[in-house]
């Protein structure tokens, strides 16, 4: 039978992979989030350098009509953003928040079975040493008494 100290070292270092693990898949997502986040920058960015080169192109009344037109859809387009901005905000802070609140308490109640059969462990090792100490006493009580003929 292992020791105790030995079990109780090996969960040790398995609770130290898992919060490496943790660690490094919430690097991955933020790293992840950001590239995406580039990528739609730079596409936007690429939009509106377009618009701006046909702004260019455009002259004298066409250019007028459609300054006003860029400016009607540059405020329409940022009041959508924002709008849309505030309901993905509002999204996404409480659906991955629920979600997160789901893995906690998965992740709890592990942490709670584990330290319990860590105390369950604990005990029936004790248990095993008070029967080992029990057999033992009742060997040599066995061997030191006569026998009879």
């Amino acid at each position: 039978m292992k020791p105790l100290s030995e079990k109780l070292a090996q969960l040790s270092v398995e609770a130290n992979n898992t919060e490496d693990r943790v660690t490094k898949a919430q690097s991955e997502v933020r790293e992840k989030l950001e590239q995406q986040r580039e990528e739609a920058r730079a596409q936007a960015e690429q939009a509106l350098a377009k618009v701006s080169q046909r702004v260019d192109e455009a002259k004298g009344e066409a250019r007028t009509r459609f300054n006003a037109l860029q400016a009607k859809v540059d405020s329409d387009f940022d009041n959508m953003k924002q709008r849309a901005t505030e309901k993905r905000e509002k999204f996404e802070s409480w659906q991955p928040n629920n979600y997160a609140n789901d893995k906690e308490a998965d992740a709890l109640a592990a942490i709670d079975c584990a330290i319990a059969s860590t105390r369950l462990a604990d005990l029936q090792t004790l248990d095993a040493i008070s029967a080992r100490a029990e057999a033992d006493t009742r060997a040599e009580q066995v061997q030191d008494q006569p026998t009879l003929a």
